[in-house]
């Protein structure tokens, strides 16, 4: 997992590398779309479960969002369900960047 926190400067230098290879993966160079393609192709089943999993997330968080406006659920219920919502969702993103890059990288 990468942090910010490393005062090592050969941490921080492996932590720049890394970030920097994501970025060129992350390049919108000639070929990427057809990369996109291929790599929902080869992996059908994941990407079909991640994206009803998001659709899930996002539904609750409108629904949360929704219960809070009308008043029937509290600030400290509401901004509990909320952060764990959000970290679910960005779990998924960090899971649909992994496997669009053939990487593992955890936030």
């Amino acid at each position: 997992m990468l942090t910010n926190e490393s005062k090592d400067p050969k941490d921080r230098e492996r932590m720049r590398k890394s970030l920097d290879e994501i970025v060129a993966k992350l390049d919108q160079a000639h070929g990427s779309s057809d990369a996109w393609k291929g790599s929902i192709d080869s992996h059908k089943e994941e990407w079909e479960r991640l994206k009803s999993d998001i659709s899930e997330k996002q539904r609750a968080l409108k629904s949360l969002v929704t219960e809070k406006k009308a008043g029937r659920v509290g600030t400290a219920e509401f901004e509990d369900k909320y952060k764990k919502l959000q970290d679910d969702l960005t779990d998924l993103e960090f899971k649909v960047y992994n496997l669009r890059l053939g990487t593992s990288i955890e936030r």
